[in-house]
Protein backbone atom coordinates (compact mmCIF):
# COMPACT_ATOMS: atom_id res chain seq x y z
CA UNK A 1 0.00 0.00 0.00
CA UNK A 2 0.76 3.70 -1.05
CA UNK A 3 0.45 6.08 1.55
CA UNK A 4 0.37 10.08 0.00
CA UNK A 5 1.93 12.68 1.75
CA UNK A 6 2.00 15.89 0.39
CA UNK A 7 3.28 19.05 1.87
CA UNK A 8 3.27 22.69 0.67
CA UNK A 9 6.40 23.38 -0.66
CA UNK A 10 9.52 21.52 -1.27
CA UNK A 11 10.76 22.57 2.57
CA UNK A 12 7.92 21.25 3.86
CA UNK A 13 8.58 17.56 2.09
CA UNK A 14 11.87 17.67 3.45
CA UNK A 15 11.21 18.42 7.23
CA UNK A 16 8.29 15.89 6.78
CA UNK A 17 11.10 13.83 5.67
CA UNK A 18 13.62 14.56 8.46
CA UNK A 19 10.96 14.17 11.48
CA UNK A 20 10.23 10.66 9.88
CA UNK A 21 13.37 9.32 9.70
CA UNK A 22 13.51 11.23 13.44
CA UNK A 23 10.81 8.92 14.11
CA UNK A 24 12.30 6.00 12.97
CA UNK A 25 15.38 6.12 14.77
CA UNK A 26 14.04 6.58 18.09
CA UNK A 27 11.52 3.94 17.49
CA UNK A 28 13.98 1.41 16.49
CA UNK A 29 16.86 2.57 19.53
CA UNK A 30 14.00 2.34 22.25
CA UNK A 31 12.83 -1.53 20.58
CA UNK A 32 16.48 -2.73 19.69
CA UNK A 33 19.39 -0.39 21.00
CA UNK A 34 20.18 0.37 17.57
CA UNK A 35 18.58 1.79 14.10
CA UNK A 36 19.81 0.92 11.05
CA UNK A 37 18.78 3.43 8.15
CA UNK A 38 19.08 3.37 4.14
CA UNK A 39 19.52 6.77 2.67
CA UNK A 40 19.17 8.30 -1.03
CA UNK A 41 21.23 9.87 -2.92
CA UNK A 42 19.98 12.64 -5.49
CA UNK A 43 19.77 16.72 -4.81
CA UNK A 44 16.02 15.96 -3.63
CA UNK A 45 16.56 14.53 -0.24
CA UNK A 46 19.83 17.33 0.63
CA UNK A 47 17.64 19.57 2.25
CA UNK A 48 15.64 16.59 4.27
CA UNK A 49 19.28 16.04 5.65
CA UNK A 50 20.83 18.96 6.79
CA UNK A 51 17.45 19.61 8.32
CA UNK A 52 17.67 16.00 10.17
CA UNK A 53 21.58 17.15 11.32
CA UNK A 54 19.94 19.41 13.75
CA UNK A 55 17.06 16.88 15.30
CA UNK A 56 18.75 14.15 16.59
CA UNK A 57 20.65 14.78 19.72
CA UNK A 58 22.22 11.71 20.08
CA UNK A 59 23.33 9.70 17.10
CA UNK A 60 25.19 6.62 19.28
CA UNK A 61 23.84 3.17 17.69
CA UNK A 62 22.52 4.91 14.67
CA UNK A 63 24.20 3.20 11.15
CA UNK A 64 23.80 4.78 7.77
CA UNK A 65 23.86 2.81 5.20
CA UNK A 66 23.29 3.93 0.89
CA UNK A 67 20.35 2.67 -1.39
CA UNK A 68 22.32 3.38 -4.11
CA UNK A 69 26.20 4.61 -5.05
CA UNK A 70 27.67 5.68 -8.20
CA UNK A 71 31.28 4.25 -9.51
CA UNK A 72 33.25 6.97 -8.31
CA UNK A 73 35.63 8.06 -5.52
CA UNK A 74 33.82 8.46 -2.33
CA UNK A 75 34.30 12.16 -2.33
CA UNK A 76 33.91 12.74 -5.64
CA UNK A 77 30.91 15.48 -5.27
CA UNK A 78 28.67 12.63 -7.63
CA UNK A 79 29.00 9.91 -4.93
CA UNK A 80 26.05 9.96 -2.48
CA UNK A 81 28.56 9.42 0.17
CA UNK A 82 29.98 12.67 -0.17
CA UNK A 83 26.73 13.96 -0.59
CA UNK A 84 25.78 12.87 3.25
CA UNK A 85 28.99 14.08 4.22
CA UNK A 86 28.51 17.57 3.17
CA UNK A 87 24.62 17.83 3.66
CA UNK A 88 23.79 15.69 7.46
CA UNK A 89 27.81 14.92 8.56
CA UNK A 90 29.52 17.89 8.22
CA UNK A 91 26.57 19.47 10.13
CA UNK A 92 26.25 17.57 13.23
CA UNK A 93 27.26 19.68 16.29
CA UNK A 94 30.20 18.18 18.13
CA UNK A 95 29.11 17.07 21.53
CA UNK A 96 31.14 15.14 23.94
CA UNK A 97 30.72 11.94 24.67
CA UNK A 98 28.53 11.99 21.57
CA UNK A 99 29.84 9.84 18.76
CA UNK A 100 28.50 10.43 15.34
CA UNK A 101 26.72 8.02 13.23
CA UNK A 102 28.31 5.00 11.75
CA UNK A 103 28.47 4.94 8.32
CA UNK A 104 29.03 2.55 5.81
CA UNK A 105 29.84 3.65 2.10
CA UNK A 106 30.47 1.01 -0.59
CA UNK A 107 33.81 0.35 -0.09
CA UNK A 108 36.24 0.04 -3.47
CA UNK A 109 33.20 0.80 -5.68
CA UNK A 110 35.46 3.04 -8.28
CA UNK A 111 37.74 -0.24 -8.74
CA UNK A 112 35.91 -3.01 -8.68
CA UNK A 113 32.03 -2.64 -9.01
CA UNK A 114 31.23 -6.06 -8.69
CA UNK A 115 33.24 -6.84 -5.38
CA UNK A 116 32.35 -3.84 -3.74
CA UNK A 117 28.46 -5.03 -4.07
CA UNK A 118 29.62 -8.51 -2.86
CA UNK A 119 31.48 -6.74 0.11
CA UNK A 120 28.23 -4.96 0.75
CA UNK A 121 25.86 -7.38 0.58
CA UNK A 122 28.67 -9.22 3.28
CA UNK A 123 28.20 -5.93 5.70
CA UNK A 124 24.53 -6.38 5.63
CA UNK A 125 24.39 -9.39 6.63
CA UNK A 126 27.52 -8.82 9.29
CA UNK A 127 26.12 -6.04 10.90
CA UNK A 128 22.51 -5.68 10.52
CA UNK A 129 21.58 -9.39 11.79
CA UNK A 130 18.18 -9.12 12.41
CA UNK A 131 16.52 -11.55 9.50
CA UNK A 132 16.94 -12.51 6.27
CA UNK A 133 17.22 -10.66 4.75
CA UNK A 134 18.43 -7.94 6.94
CA UNK A 135 16.23 -5.47 8.02
CA UNK A 136 16.46 -1.83 7.89
CA UNK A 137 14.29 0.29 10.11
CA UNK A 138 14.06 3.18 7.58
CA UNK A 139 14.81 3.27 3.61
CA UNK A 140 14.70 6.54 2.48
CA UNK A 141 14.41 6.39 -1.57
CA UNK A 142 14.12 8.97 -4.02
CA UNK A 143 11.89 8.93 -7.18
CA UNK A 144 13.21 9.98 -11.01
CA UNK A 145 11.06 11.82 -13.76
CA UNK A 146 11.32 7.85 -15.21
CA UNK A 147 9.82 6.01 -12.10
CA UNK A 148 13.36 4.85 -11.29
CA UNK A 149 14.35 4.26 -7.29
CA UNK A 150 17.71 3.76 -5.93
CA UNK A 151 19.50 2.46 -8.97
CA UNK A 152 16.65 0.48 -10.16
CA UNK A 153 15.65 1.39 -14.09
CA UNK A 154 12.91 0.39 -15.46
CA UNK A 155 13.23 -2.66 -17.56
CA UNK A 156 16.47 -3.88 -15.83
CA UNK A 157 17.25 -7.37 -15.35
CA UNK A 158 17.90 -6.33 -11.17
CA UNK A 159 14.32 -5.99 -10.61
CA UNK A 160 13.99 -9.67 -10.78
CA UNK A 161 16.31 -10.69 -8.50
CA UNK A 162 15.22 -12.72 -5.55
CA UNK A 163 18.35 -13.45 -4.05
CA UNK A 164 21.28 -10.64 -3.92
CA UNK A 165 21.24 -7.94 -1.22
CA UNK A 166 22.89 -5.97 -3.77
CA UNK A 167 23.86 -5.78 -7.58
CA UNK A 168 25.81 -3.88 -10.14
CA UNK A 169 23.59 -2.30 -12.91
CA UNK A 170 24.01 0.57 -15.87
CA UNK A 171 22.65 3.51 -15.31
CA UNK A 172 20.50 6.03 -17.49
CA UNK A 173 22.65 8.76 -17.14
CA UNK A 174 26.92 9.72 -16.29
CA UNK A 175 28.31 8.11 -13.94
CA UNK A 176 26.69 4.58 -15.46
CA UNK A 177 27.88 1.90 -13.57
CA UNK A 178 26.16 1.88 -10.22
CA UNK A 179 25.74 -0.66 -7.31
CA UNK A 180 22.69 -0.66 -5.98
CA UNK A 181 20.43 -2.77 -3.15
CA UNK A 182 17.64 -5.03 -4.65
CA UNK A 183 14.16 -5.00 -4.45
CA UNK A 184 13.96 -7.54 -1.72
CA UNK A 185 16.04 -5.99 0.46
CA UNK A 186 14.23 -2.52 0.21
CA UNK A 187 10.79 -4.36 0.60
CA UNK A 188 11.88 -5.56 3.62
CA UNK A 189 12.52 -2.23 5.36
CA UNK A 190 10.21 -1.73 8.27
CA UNK A 191 9.62 1.81 6.80
CA UNK A 192 9.97 2.69 3.45
CA UNK A 193 9.76 6.28 2.59
CA UNK A 194 10.00 7.68 -1.26
CA UNK A 195 10.40 11.73 -1.65
CA UNK A 196 10.30 13.20 -4.58
CA UNK A 197 9.69 16.83 -5.44
CA UNK A 198 8.70 19.58 -8.81
CA UNK A 199 6.98 19.23 -11.97
CA UNK A 200 8.99 16.82 -13.44
CA UNK A 201 7.79 14.37 -11.14
CA UNK A 202 4.53 14.06 -11.66
CA UNK A 203 4.60 11.71 -14.57
CA UNK A 204 6.56 9.31 -11.74
CA UNK A 205 4.31 10.19 -9.00
CA UNK A 206 1.31 8.84 -10.79
CA UNK A 207 2.75 5.95 -12.76
CA UNK A 208 4.17 4.82 -9.03
CA UNK A 209 -0.06 5.21 -7.83
CA UNK A 210 -1.15 3.16 -10.91
CA UNK A 211 0.29 0.22 -9.58
CA UNK A 212 2.60 -2.39 -10.05
CA UNK A 213 4.78 -2.26 -13.06
CA UNK A 214 8.60 -3.13 -14.21
CA UNK A 215 8.54 0.10 -16.21
CA UNK A 216 8.20 2.12 -12.83
CA UNK A 217 10.75 0.30 -10.52
CA UNK A 218 9.54 2.51 -7.66
CA UNK A 219 6.05 1.32 -8.29
CA UNK A 220 7.41 -2.35 -6.75
CA UNK A 221 8.58 -0.86 -3.56
CA UNK A 222 4.52 -1.32 -2.38
CA UNK A 223 4.32 -4.74 -3.70
CA UNK A 224 4.18 -6.95 -0.10
CA UNK A 225 5.57 -3.21 1.91
CA UNK A 226 3.90 -0.19 2.95
CA UNK A 227 5.52 2.65 1.47
CA UNK A 228 5.05 6.68 2.25
CA UNK A 229 5.50 8.81 -1.06
CA UNK A 230 5.88 12.53 0.27
CA UNK A 231 6.02 14.78 -2.50
CA UNK A 232 5.20 18.71 -2.72
CA UNK A 233 2.27 20.30 -4.69
CA UNK A 234 4.29 20.79 -7.59
CA UNK A 235 4.80 16.84 -7.54
CA UNK A 236 1.24 15.73 -6.90
CA UNK A 237 -0.63 14.35 -10.17
CA UNK A 238 -3.36 16.12 -11.79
Amino acid sequence: MIELTVADDEEAAARTTAERIVSAIGDARTHRGVAHVALAGGRTPARAYELLAGLVPNWDGVHLWFGDERCVPLDDPESNHALVGRTLLAHIPARPGHPPPQVHPVVGIADDAAAAAEAYEHELHTIVDNGDPPLFDLALLGLGADGHTASLFPGDPALSEQQRLCVTVHGAKPPFARVTLTLPVLRAARRTIVLTAGTGKAWAVGAMLAGPSDRVPASLLADGADVELILDRAAAPV
